[in-house]
């Protein structure tokens, strides 16, 4: 179920049929009644190719069943599984051909009912009443969503690409058939000729010889110089193991041909040198014998001609040949391969000398052995030196420390403190400081009893002046001699008690200690600095000797092969042929003695005569078909076509090539009931039979929607469209359904001359005359049912045309009083007249001669119907001819 038919915008306005012109002049009403039977039509095709196409899935379905049952099926069975397959495979190409045109015409028909839609709706909106009656009267609103909702089929193209390429071959395989007299003829005599060539060939004689080219047993193996020099005496098969395809493309290559070829020239000086190099590269074969793991260590070598002489000749130069390639040239190639060995290895001495030269400067340069070695070392003094300056910065820590809570006591600084100790530590001035408090102590004993101005308390005061004074004398000394600036009235001047004199020690030892760790910090972070420069130097400087070094062990290590290599190939140098010729060159002899010949590929030419032939011949077969352009059977019809042929009309001699019906017959109604009922006639019942199944096959195709009116027509005279169109009127005359025959070729009118009827009045005068039609319809004599609208007198007034709005309201007339009406239509190619007709019925029908009618007019046909978008029913087979 799959998609629905091209939608109408996508369909070229050139390739449409615009009925607006005649829609816009209808009457509204008769309009409505047109959309509304147009969307019960729609409707109907949709529904019926919607069963079609489940009807398609189905099949598809028994077809899978069907092989998957032949695939477990026994023997005898599937050969009946078989048959009923081709069978089913036949209803599925038949229904996906069907359906290919059902969906056209669904196409068709949407793109119909959208035009009369449209100009409906247009023309309501228009209207005086403005009512929209179509959306309150027809509803036509859920059909537009259901022609959008229609069934889609996304392989539609692929479907028809591949149907057409089936087609073209059962065409071409019918072609064959029909022309196997011919093919047969052509590769018979092709066949001969190609007999005659081979016996004229003369014999072939073929020789060979065979090389062993590897050893084959153990003891071979061992004693081989390539064990004994490469695998220590241990034999491996690696090292036996040759390159099979490489000496075997070798040994057939131009450059050894060449060489045979010349030997061979200088052995017989007969010939010229190129043709027996062609004649060598053409005929000497060397393969292996045996394949897989049944390889054999042996080569084959063949060679054939016409001359055994020569062969023998040839096969003794090729032997020659090979087992100097296998001994000289390999002594060579050693003997080259040791020479390079030779030529290499000063230049690689000197090379390791110049890296072992870089290598003792570098070490020299940085005083360094091992520049890993070296920097494992530098990295474990900068350790070391961390963690020394990590002490001495925690001992600086608390030196300064103290020296802060020492100062804060004392309140002097170093100098003061070393000042205040030189002077509370000298004797001669710690005796003046005795003296002094002693006249102080005095002079505070006196006050009490004596005036200042008292002898006693003046010699007392000049006393202490004069011990204040060599105090004083004293201080300055002693800060003189040790370099110490003390201001006046400084704390350092005042006399230090013992406990103070201990801080001031300390101060001062803490001060020195101070100054020590502050040097050891700096050397240690000079130091630092220093290993760390190197430690950063030294990873350039290990790249620079591991690079020296690689090179030196690289160059030592393929020093070491080559002089290895060069010993190996001195020893293999000394062993004796590799390849042994184990079978000499030889023909084979009868009993007689004599070369025993074979004929060359007779069988080969014969077959390609055949061929040949078979080819000559179905190209011949192909281009004479299509040099007639007709049609050989209905299946090339519907193959050619990609249409359907719902019809086929068998040969009765009372039909012959040049008139729709015999005029033998005397023209008369009676003659053609006779001949009817003639029992003499080629089986009455098939021909007759063929029309009910056409009608048939029209109703299925049709069973979504009645089939009210049909087009008859063909591309040339004499393809029985009139007999067509007169029988299929009375096979479904015979059904009870009242049917109209209309007769609207009016440049060769027939249907009245056959049923003896007259023409005074027909078509013409009702397109020409306001008359009813039942004055001008007849009834056929001796068929129930069957009505006959004859062309009439021609009439030259071209508003008689069947375009004209007077003959479509004939149509709609006469649809809607009979049952069927078929309209018996002009030549299609020859007259616009047709495609105006088809357009107003139900769709077209084209009667196709069998052997006649031209393929390239009928495909021209199909291509217009198509490009006007007309409705095709399919096409007729009649075939005018006996097979």
């Amino acid at each position: 179920m799959n998609r629905l038919a091209i939608p109408t915008k996508d369909i070229p306005r050139s390739h449409r049929v615009d009925f607006s012109a005649t829609l816009e002049k209808m009457p509204l009403d008769e309009l409505q009644k047109i959309v509304q039977k147009l969307k019960s039509d729609l409707d109907r095709a949709v529904r019926f190719v919607s069963e079609q196409e489940r009807e398609l899935a189905s099949q598809r379905r028994r077809l899978a069943s069907l092989e998957d049952k032949i695939d477990k099926a026994t023997e005898s069975e599937q050969l009946r599984l078989r048959l009923e397959l081709v069978n089913e495979q036949e209803k599925k190409e038949m229904l996906e051909a069907t359906l290919i045109g059902q969906r056209r015409n669904l196409q068709k028909r949407e793109d119909i009912f959208n035009q009369h839609w449209q100009v409906l709706n247009r023309r309501q909106r228009t209207s005086e009443t403005g009512e929209y009656l179509p959306a309150r009267k027809y509803n036509l609103k859920p059909l537009i969503g259901q022609s959008e909702e229609l069934p889609k089929t996304d392989d539609l193209d692929e479907l028809e690409a591949s149907a057409q390429k089936n087609s073209n071959l059962r065409a071409y395989l019918r072609t064959f058939w029909r022309k196997a007299g011919l093919i047969a003829g052509i590769t018979g005599v092709t066949t001969f000729i190609a007999l005659l060539i081979s016996a004229t060939e003369s014999q072939v004689y073929t020789g060979n010889f065979y090389l062993l080219v590897e050893p084959i047993s153990t003891a071979g193996k061992l004693t081989d110089p390539s064990t004994l020099t490469r695998t220590s005496g241990v034999p491996q098969e690696e090292l036996f193991s040759l390159d099979y395809p490489t000496n075997l493309a070798f040994l057939q290559s131009p450059g050894m041909t060449s060489r045979i070829a010349e030997d061979v020239y200088k052995k017989e000086l007969t010939g010229n040198f190129p043709a027996i190099w062609k004649d060598i590269r053409e005929n000497l074969s060397v393969k292996r014998i045996g394949e897989g793991r049944e390889a054999t260590k042996i080569f084959e070598v063949t060679y054939k001609g016409a001359n055994p002489q020569e062969v023998l000749t040839v096969l003794e130069t090729a032997a020659d040949t090979f087992l100097k390639y296998s001994a000289e040239d390999r002594q060579t190639n050693i003997k080259a391969g040791i020479e390079f060995i030779d030529k290499q290895l000063p230049d690689l001495q000197k090379r390791l000398e110049n890296f072992k030269s870089q290598q003792q400067q570098l070490r020299q340069q940085h005083e360094l052995i091992d520049p890993i070695a070296k920097s494992q070392e530098l990295m474990a003094q900068i350790s070391q030196i961390d963690e020394q300056l990590l002490a001495n910065r925690s001992q600086l820590d608390s030196r300064r420390k103290l020296y802060t809570v020492l100062q804060r006591q004392l309140k002097l600084n170093p100098q003061e403190a070393l000042a205040s100790a030189a002077l509370s530590q000298d004797p001669s001035r710690l005796a003046l400081l005795s003296q002094l408090q002693e006249v102080e102590s005095q002079i505070a004993a006196e006050s009490s009893r004596f005036t200042s101005r008292s002898p006693q308390m003046q010699t007392l005061e000049e006393k202490r002046r004069n011990i204040q004074n060599l105090l004083t004398q004293k201080t300055k000394t002693i800060l003189t001699q040790n370099a110490f600036s003390v201001k006046e009235n400084s704390p350092v001047l005042a006399y230090q008690d013992p406990t103070r004199l201990k801080l001031i020690d300390q101060l001062v030892d803490t001060a020195n200690q101070i100054q020590v760790l502050e040097v050891n910090t700096q050397s240690l972070a000079t130091a630092k600095s220093t290993l760390e420069k190197q430690a950063r130097q030294l990873p350039k400087i290990a790249n620079q000797y591991s690079a020296l070094e690689r090179q030196i062990a690289l160059t030592n290590e393929v020093l070491d092969k080559l002089l290895m290599q060069r010993e190996t190939l001195k020893v293999e140098a000394a062993q004796d042929l590799p390849w042994q010729l184990i079978s000499k060159p030889q023909i084979p002899l009868n009993a007689d003695g004599q070369p025993i010949g074979e004929s060359p590929g007779r069988l080969k030419v014969v077959a390609a005569g055949a061929m040949a032939g078979m080819l000559i011949g179905m190209i011949l077969a192909v281009w004479l078909e299509r040099r007639r352009d007709v049609f050989y059977s209905n299946n090339d019809i519907q193959d050619i076509l990609s249409l359907p042929v719902v019809g086929d009309i068998p040969y009765d001699k009372r039909f012959s090539l040049g008139s729709d019906l015999v005029i033998a017959l005397d023209k008369s109604a009676k003659k053609i009931k006779e001949a009817e009922n003639d029992e003499t006639a080629v089986d009455d019942t098939s021909f007759l039979a063929a029309f009910e199944s056409l009608y048939a096959q029209l109703c299925f195709q049709h069973s979504g929607s009645s089939l009210n009116s049909i087009a008859v027509s063909s591309t040339e005279a004499e393809d029985g469209q009139s007999t067509v169109a007169l029988y299929l009127a009375k096979t479904v005359a015979r059904t009870g359904k009242r049917v109209l025959l209309v007769d609207a070729n009016f440049i060769n009118p027939q249907l009245h001359e056959w049923l003896n009827l007259p023409n005074y009045r027909g078509l013409s005068h009702l397109l020409a005359e306001s008359i009813p039609s039942e004055k001008v319809i007849q009834s056929v004599p001796d068929t129930e049912n069957l009505f006959v609208l004859t062309a009439g007198i021609s009439h030259p007034d071209p508003s008689m045309r069947v375009w004209s709005s007077r003959m479509q309201n004939l149509m709609e007339e006469l649809h809607s009083k009979y049952d069927l009406v078929i309209y018996d239509a002009p030549k299609f190619l020859d007259f616009t007249d047709t495609s105006f007709l088809a357009a107003q019925t139900d769709g077209i029908l084209m009667v196709a001669g069998v052997g006649k009618t031209s393929q390239s007019l009928l495909k021209k046909a199909i291509a217009r119907i198509n490009g006007f978008n007309l409705t095709s029913l399919g096409v007729v087979a009649n075939h005018l001819t006996s097979k």
